[in-house]
């Protein structure tokens, strides 16, 4: 049976899929509590704050960006919160980073910053919390992405490989692709999903060795060139009916592929297809055709294609250990679980032993997958495939040099995660990944080969953490010329969570595609001359004027053409830096920071969902719990998964 007939696949997959989709609710979260404490009288103690400091420019008939911050009482932040959760968020951090009031106006002092934050964090955003810490929810159905769709039939079949190369990309929302809302199908991808799994079982059939006894007494299914597929080790297969042995190899396949125990009527719904095969095609002594159109049904089956949750039937509850068991496989390895979470979940002691098991899995090569589909998001790291520097003005940068580039940063993040380092490492580091070819780049010594090596950094290089990697460097600059807006906006986005607000409509890109007369410096000044855009560029610029000593191509330079490189800037705080080395020391006090915008970044990952505010409790408690082990990478990770937005599931409709 060359191909499963598209009718009965339809008839057979179609109405489990629109069932699975129905049954998807909205996301809902169950607000994690806040301190026990009064809230503060908005018109005594907040409404002056705001008059004093914010509303001379916020305020009025036409407030500065047309953000208004004047509110009548109590009631109108309780509406402006309904409608814009992100202004209140965006201005306790700017009020606690010291951004606003701008320079030129009168600053709160210590106790007032403290009062408005305070107020900002507990009256306003957690002014709908209440209940336990981030018993969140997350999609009931989530589709497998691509990439985690590849990796499953890896390791279902224990194939070395396979891609998937007739399905679409996923979307991107939030920063990464595997946000369930944006995960749909359509009738039209079924076709694709069926044309995919047929390149699997072709590729099953190409490297499977089948047992020359299989029909008889044979203990094995049979066996491929590197290893037992299928095993029925402990089934003496003393009979010829065919029926039954695809029974048997189906009920140890199909718990693997659903990641979950499964019924007899789902196996016999697939038995459908393999009495289809017999009667059209008999049964075969040599190749196990009547084995594959089953397997090939199953790999359409929306409880292969989508990771299902059942919801409690009433309150929130944690979730059964066969889908904690798929969200730690699909969160660390982008892949279904093994044996080992298998069997534990079975046993109902995964939960007991969650520790040791993500431990070991953080061990696992399949952690590969954190630093190909997390990290290479969460850093854009696309984009350096992308990047096509001016051969006429980086004679030097070639495809070589490129794959270089991106080979240290994957190299140094894998490095982080295997060896369980400190996430601060991301910010700043003493060592890095570097081949003969990138060490001459960033002019280091006694580095020969093409081969990767760990290479420990001279303080002296000013070279340390991501965003003085090459690649980093490269992916954020324009073909001609550095960038310290593009390079101050990826640390802003990437380190810190942090992104500006974007330009207004009517203000002119900086260069308009043309080559700069002057220094990059002295254009992003005259830039930034036009009020509109002072303001935001004051957040960002420091940022990225810091790395101007590096090229467009991330080599070291003292000068631009011939005027000396001046690498100095002040954050809208107040404070000020020389050089990279002092800008270096300023970012380490951002720590805090940069702990939180990880902790994101990996909560968005994990969930597949965007943060709402009513997430911030479990934020905080995640990094406090990882701030409490060193900020080891295997303690955040811990902390994420021991968190009930991990755990637990809320009934729909609570």
């Amino acid at each position: 049976m060359k191909r499963l007939p598209l009718l009965l696949l339809q008839l057979f997959a179609y109405p489990l899929l629109g069932a699975a989709q129905s049954d998807t609710p909205d996301s809902q979260v169950e607000s994690p509590g806040v301190e026990n404490r009064a809230p503060v009288d908005f018109k005594i103690a907040i409404a002056p704050l705001l008059n004093k400091y914010c509303t001379s420019c916020h305020g009025g008939e036409k407030p500065k960006s047309d953000l208004s911050l004047e509110f009548g009482d109590d009631q109108d932040v309780r509406q402006r919160l309904v409608k814009d959760r992100t202004l209140f968020e965006r201005m306790a951090q700017r009020i606690r980073l010291g951004e606003m009031p701008p320079d030129n106006r009168p600053k709160p002092n210590e106790v007032e910053k403290v009062e408005l934050v305070t107020w900002i964090d507990r009256d306003v955003l957690g002014m709908n919390r209440g209940g336990s810490h981030g018993s969140g929810q997350v999609a009931r159905v989530r589709r497998l992405t691509r990439v985690e769709y590849e990796n499953t039939v890896r390791d279902l079949f224990y194939f070395k490989e396979f891609k998937a190369e007739d399905l679409p990309p996923d979307e991107i929302g939030y920063g990464f692709n595997n946000i369930a809302d944006l995960l749909n199908i359509s009738p039209n991808q079924l076709e694709l999903y069926l044309n995919t799994a047929e390149r699997a079982i072709a590729q099953l059939d190409a490297t499977a060795k089948p047992s020359a006894n299989w029909a008889k007494n044979d203990k094995t299914y049979w066996e491929p060139d590197d290893g037992v597929f299928l095993p029925i080790k402990d089934v003496e297969l003393r009979f010829n009916n065919n029926q039954v042995r695809v029974r048997k190899v189906l009920e140890t396949f199909l718990p693997r592929a659903y990641r979950r125990p499964v019924k007899k009527e789902e196996i016999d719904r697939l038995m459908v297809f393999a009495q289809l095969s017999l009667a059209q095609e008999g049964e075969s002594f040599v190749r196990p055709k009547s084995v594959y159109a089953p397997l090939r049904a199953a790999l359409c089956s929306p409880y292969f294609l989508y990771r299902v949750e059942q919801d409690p039937l009433e309150g929130t509850a944690p979730i059964n250990e066969y889908e904690l068991a798929s969200r730690l496989s699909y969160f660390l390895w982008s892949s279904m679980p093994d044996d080992e979470l298998i069997k534990l979940a079975e046993e109902n002691q995964l939960r007991a032993h969650q520790e040791k098991q993500v431990r070991r899995m953080l061990k696992d090569p399949k952690a590969r997958a954190l630093t190909d589909n997390f990290a290479a998001q969460w850093l854009h790291l696309a984009a350096i495939k992308a990047a096509a520097p001016d051969p006429k003005i980086f004679p030097d940068f070639d495809e070589s040099l490129r794959q270089a580039m991106r080979e240290e940063t994957v190299r140094f993040v894998k490095h982080v995660i295997a060896e369980d380092l400190s996430i601060m490492d991301f910010l700043d580091a003493d060592y890095t990944f570097l081949n003969e070819r990138l060490a001459k780049h960033y002019g280091i010594d006694g580095v020969t080969g093409d081969e990767f090596r760990l290479v420990k950094l001279d303080p002296s290089l000013n070279r340390g953490g991501l965003m003085t990697q090459g690649s980093i460097l490269t992916l954020s600059s324009p073909p001609t010329r550095t960038s310290p807006v593009k390079r101050g906006v990826w640390v802003l986005q990437t380190l810190f969570n942090d992104p500006p607000t974007p330009p207004p409509a009517d203000v002119p890109p900086l260069d308009e595609g043309k080559v700069l007369t002057g220094t990059v410096r002295q254009v992003l000044n005259a830039h930034r001359a036009n009020a509109q855009c002072a303001g935001c560029h004051s957040k960002i610029d420091p940022y990225g004027l810091a790395l101007e000593n590096f090229s467009g191509i991330g080599a070291w330079r003292t000068k631009e053409g011939e005027a000396d490189i001046e690498a100095a800037g002040t954050f809208p705080n107040g404070k000020s830096y020389r050089d990279l080395t002092e800008f270096r020391a300023l970012l380490k006090e951002r720590q805090n920071d940069f702990r939180k915008a990880l902790v994101e970044h990996l909560l968005i990952y994990a969930l597949g969902r965007g943060l709402e505010n009513s997430d911030r409790g479990a934020v905080q408690q995640i990094c406090s719990a990882s701030a409490s082990v060193d900020d080891h990478f295997s303690g955040v990770i811990l902390a994420i998964v021991n968190a009930d937005l991990f755990q637990k599931r809320t009934a729909t409709g609570n």
